[in-house]
């Protein structure tokens, strides 16, 4: 016999926010599930579309992610033909843009995006999303060197 268990409370800010992460992760998979998408990847096309060619190691430093999930990632978004991928000056640098499907692709996704976003809003009590919102990216500038 199964017995599910409530969330338990932890003092540890890691696990509580890795917690959080994986549940919201979750409901915007759910809205970008029907374009084919997940949300890190939408995130990979939303930063190459902004920032151009953007050399491999600078694009992990733009998204804050690791490289087991950019090597997870990108390959699948070259394959689908959303991203390029070319050799720089350097043999072992790879440059990364998003390409013309890949703006298709991104502009698809936008409607389940703003759905999810919509949800968080609903979701959470007024001004916190707004509050989060600057709160976390100063969490992540301030530990990026810790």
């Amino acid at each position: 016999m199964s017995t599910k268990h409530p969330n338990l409370p932890t003092p540890c800010f890691c696990n509580t926010l890795r917690q959080a992460s994986r549940a919201v992760s979750r409901l915007y998979d759910e809205e970008m599930r029907g374009v084919g998408l997940r949300t890190t990847q939408y995130s990979l096309l939303r930063v190459l579309a902004k920032a151009g060619e953007v050399r491999l190691g600078d694009l992990g430093a733009l998204t804050f992610l690791d490289e087991t999930t950019l090597s997870h990632n990108l390959p699948l978004l070259d394959r689908a033909g959303w991203v390029a991928v070319r050799r720089g000056a350097d043999r072992r640098e790879k440059l990364l843009s998003i390409t013309p499907a890949g703006t298709v692709k991104l502009a698809e996704a936008r409607p389940a995006w703003e759905r999810a976003q919509a949800r968080m809003q609903e979701l959470l009590p007024e001004g916190v999303l707004r509050s989060l919102m600057v709160l976390l990216p100063e969490v992540a500038r301030l530990t990026a060197g810790a």
